[in-house]
């Protein structure tokens, strides 16, 4: 590996760190670095759960005084993480790379949608005078549990599909959104590892050099995580993804 990818790899671990702790959605970054540096698509998604994962914990640390008014359903959000994670990492290394790569494309678009849409959706649902959140709890969680399934196999835009979701069904600020976003990603994670850890899938020499960026960049985020407004970060997420997106299908189909 020479110095221009070490740099690379650490500076996208950097902006990734950032972007994580504002508002999610930092996997469009590091996923598509990871894949430069010479990995094929299922060895680089298994290695950006670890590249990733000190920028969730940084996250669950700098929202933990949030994290504490969202409580309800939130140890069944963890059990629901870990099983999750589970699940989707162990349909990850059972299927392999040629079904992975296929669903490259396909998972990417349902990530950048997801996210696209997410607030036009709640905005329509909250005209309908008859809308009552608290009937739909069990579609919520329904739903949340899909996401962390898929978050073990892909993990990529989990976060976004989250805020979806919470946009939807809850009346969760973004930054409590992003204390629970950021816990359950990090149990979610956690699990995906330690299966993709015994699968041999990681590259561990790229995976820590991008991950020394992540825990930067969380530290740096810091200062700017509740003072950035949020919709440009989203929007900047929003034209990267759909790029990102384009490519895939171009590459692939």
């Amino acid at each position: 590996m020479g110095l221009g990818e070490i740099i690379l790899l650490f500076c996208g671990g950097l902006m990734a760190g950032i972007i994580n702790v504002i508002v999610g959605g930092a996997g469009f970054m590091t996923f598509p670095l990871l894949m430069a540096a010479g990995m094929t698509e299922i060895e680089a998604n298994a290695s950006n759960f670890v590249a990733v994962l000190p920028a969730n914990l940084v996250g669950t640390y700098l929202y933990r005084q949030e994290l504490k008014s969202v409580q309800k359903h939130l140890g069944l959000r963890l059990v629901m993480a870990a099983t999750g994670g589970l699940i989707g990492s162990l349909i990850l290394t059972l299927t392999g790379q040629a079904s992975f790569q296929t669903a490259v494309p396909w998972l990417l678009l349902f990530a950048t949608t997801s996210f696209a849409l997410g607030p036009r959706v709640k905005a329509k649902i909250e005209t309908y005078p008859h809308f009552e959140r608290s009937q739909w709890a069990w579609l919520q969680l329904t739903l949340e549990f899909c996401v962390y399934i898929y978050s073990g196999y892909f993990g990529l835009g989990m976060g976004i599909i989250l805020f979806a979701i919470y946009g939807i069904f809850s009346q969760m600020t973004l930054h409590q959104g992003n204390a629970v976003r950021n816990i359950t990603t990090s149990l979610s994670s956690l699990v995906a590892i330690a299966i993709f850890i015994h699968s041999g899938l990681i590259r561990w020499v790229p995976s820590l050099i991008m991950m020394a960026g992540a825990v930067a960049g969380g530290f740096i985020a810091v200062r700017i995580a509740k003072r950035l407004p949020a919709a440009w970060v989203r929007l900047a997420i929003l034209i990267w993804a759909s790029g990102l997106t384009g490519l895939a299908f171009y590459r692939y189909f």
